[in-house]
């Protein structure tokens, strides 16, 4: 029974990771420009707080490719990412939803997305802290070149510099995305079996509203990130950790400061929730079709066909 399960399993774990993975991909070349404009907003202390000013001003400086720096680190990690992110949150939720009453399923998606930020935020911080660093500065032709002077600079552990400021923010992230998710789906689907799926324009609004209620959450954590990884050593302002970075920002720039980006930010978390929910629910459709197998003909198998079947005799 138990190898039953597990062969049953299977073939859906592959396909919510093959799903998370491509539609990582899809969204991340997507809004790469939008999410430059806002690593460059939130970097900095003070100044113009403006999109079109910026964008200009990285164009004339490093040509339309400007807002594209960084993107080669942000590619190869966002499948992965995905993959790990939509393994760890269904499978997470599968083993909950086994356990907890139905009415509680709402328990069974938050932590499960918490879970799923907790798995990724090894892999996805040191990406996004060689994306940042491209983002901000041009002292990098290229990512590879970013992640080894980084290193060699700092060690290994410098890559994780704002970790916490991750976790921070990608866990409430996550548990308010897929709550958020979830009871709107729940709510179309009222009527409906369970485990039907969304329809495209249905999973581009519901993954929209979604996506752009945690970003209005997590936005704090956000700035507190960026920060951190962005600062060059030496420098004049420099932040300890989160805490530290926190209570900086809120007594130079006040409460305002914290919310450095939110418009592009929500800009990219609602077209993101919508690219990624909609293209996730469709790759799994794409995916759990099932091919016709072709029939094969062998002799034992026309010698079985051709038997007569006695008929059974009522037992008296």
């Amino acid at each position: 029974m138990a190898n039953r399960n597990v062969t049953k399993w299977s073939p859906r774990v592959a396909q919510n990771a093959g799903a998370g993975a491509m539609a990582g991909g899809v969204v991340s070349l997507c809004l790469h420009p939008v999410d430059t404009l806002k690593t460059l907003v939130q970097a900095r202390a003070g100044g113009n707080r403006k999109l079109l000013p910026i964008m200009s001003a990285v164009i004339s400086e490093r040509g339309l490719g400007g807002l594209y720096r960084g993107l080669g680190s942000n590619l190869i990690a966002s499948a992965p990412i995905s993959a790990i992110y939509t393994l760890t949150y269904e499978t997470v939720k599968a083993g909950l939803l086994r356990h907890i009453p139905e009415d509680m399923s709402a328990l069974a998606h938050c932590v499960a997305g918490g879970c799923a930020s907790v798995a990724t935020s090894f892999v996805y911080t040191p990406s996004d802290f060689v994306k940042q660093r491209m983002q901000v500065h041009g002292l990098y032709t290229n990512s590879w070149q970013a992640l080894t002077s980084i290193v060699q600079q700092g060690g290994l552990p410098t890559l994780y510099k704002g970790w916490g400021a991750v976790l921070c923010r990608n866990v409430p992230q996550s548990v308010v995305k897929f709550y958020t998710y979830e009871g709107l789906k729940r709510w179309i689907q009222r009527d409906q079996p369970r485990d039907t799926p969304l329809s495209t324009p249905q999973a581009l609004v519901v993954g929209g509203a979604a996506g752009s209620t945690a970003a209005l959450f997590s936005t704090p954590f956000d700035v507190v990130k960026t920060r951190l990884q962005t600062q060059i050593p030496g420098t004049a302002q420099q932040y300890t950790g989160v805490i530290h970075a926190f209570q900086s920002i809120v007594t130079t720039e006040g409460v305002a400061g914290l919310y450095r980006g939110l418009v592009p930010r929500i800009l990219i978390y609602i077209t993101q929730g919508a690219l990624f929910f909609a293209s996730y629910e469709f790759i799994k459709r794409v995916l759990a079709v099932k091919v016709p197998g072709l029939p094969v003909k062998t002799p034992r198998m026309e010698e079985y066909k051709r038997q007569v079947v006695p008929i059974p005799t009522k037992c008296r």
